[in-house]
């Protein structure tokens, strides 16, 4: 199941737990597809409090002393994991997945193209400054913080990230990766009131930055992780590259779906077993047979109490661009993507025939 382009991972449970189990030994892990996707590694999350924190660097999971520690000792209720192969920009931190602005936690497989338009519509909105690397992934975070900032009546802007080195590897492998706090953020609020006007804030703002990119950026695939306050969202925008979901009740599984055995490794993990949880994630990462496809344009909703939802807010893509579009590093990144799809809709006319 390898596939040259970054790879999602997004993991919502009505309760704290580890991932360890997808990140690092699910028969199709994260840490297992980053041989192929070698270009950095991060892991955003939302904590108890309701902040938003990211762990990232350039380096590829499989390598990294910290993506395991991470992995296997952070506990959140909400988390998103990415793992990057470069379409053309540079492997540095600043290019590293996720990125966190106003308290939004986002990460993106995909190319689009970063226009003068997208650029003055960040720059009108206000979070241009907030864009430290090149990658178009990091424009289209500030765009959605930008405008999801525009419907809130506090504009204040916070970022959060974990010190440079949490992800190197180091002699120490234990010794945990300390968020550094973000002491100008803005609370999350507790007045029902407050916190419904945020939530919505959070949706209106999410679909008007991707209805706006629908109708003015050419757009090869935009799929979409974006998690705050406990709210997690998925997009699948086109059907170009594939998103998967796993909505798995609390107590519904038998022990032998969370025991799995591969060629090459075995997993078990726990407290998975005791939760309800939603894993969104590029490619099915175990045998569950529970797994569904996203459809073109769906936009998932998992909201705090592990309700799941889904719509269809968006345009037809106004600028739709195919691999003959894309530059040699950016084709390169997203071919295995689309001939993986070539030759399943071959198979499925051939059983038609």
């Amino acid at each position: 199941m390898a596939c040259d382009m970054c790879r999602l991972f997004a993991l919502s449970a009505d309760q704290p737990v580890t991932a360890r189990f997808w990140l690092l030994d699910a028969p199709y892990s994260l840490r297992l597809q980053s041989r192929h996707n070698a270009d950095g590694t991060g892991i955003g999350w939302i904590d108890e409090t309701g902040a938003a924190l990211v762990a990232k660097r350039p380096v590829a999971a499989y390598a990294s002393d910290r993506f395991e520690h991470t992995a296997t000792s952070l506990t959140a209720r909400t988390m998103i994991a990415h793992i990057r192969l470069s379409s053309g920009t540079s492997s540095e931190r600043e290019n590293t997945h996720p990125f966190l602005m106003n308290g939004i936690v986002m990460a993106h497989n995909g190319v689009l193209h970063v226009t003068d338009q997208l650029r003055d519509r960040v720059r009108e909105l206000g979070t241009a400054d907030l864009v430290q690397g090149t990658t178009d992934s990091e424009w289209m975070c500030a765009l959605i913080a930008g405008e999801v900032a525009r419907r809130e009546a506090d504009r204040s802007l916070r970022r959060v990230v974990v010190p440079a080195d949490a992800l190197e590897p180091t002699l120490d492998a234990s010794a945990p990766a300390e968020p550094t706090p973000d002491l100008s953020a803005t609370p999350t609020p507790t007045d029902p009131a407050a916190v419904r006007d945020r939530d919505r804030a959070l949706h209106d703002g999410l679909v008007a930055a991707l209805a706006w990119t629908a109708r003015h950026v050419p757009v090869y695939s935009a799929n979409l992780l974006v998690a705050r306050d406990h709210h997690l969202y998925a997009l699948r925008l086109p059907a170009t590259n594939e998103l998967w979901v796993l909505d798995r009740p609390a107590g519904a599984v038998a022990d032998e779906a969370l025991d799995q055995a591969s060629a090459t490794l075995r997993a078990r993990s726990d407290d998975l077993r005791d939760v309800h949880s939603v894993v969104v994630a590029s490619e099915p990462m175990d045998d569950d047979e529970s797994w569904h496809l996203l459809e073109d344009g769906e936009l998932l909703h998992v909201d705090p109490d592990g309700i799941v939802t889904s719509e269809k807010p968006l345009p037809a893509l106004a600028h739709p661009l195919g691999l003959e579009d894309l530059g040699l590093s950016a084709a390169a990144s997203q071919a295995h993507a689309a001939q993986v799809r070539e030759n399943a809709e071959r198979k499925a006319r051939r059983k038609a025939a």
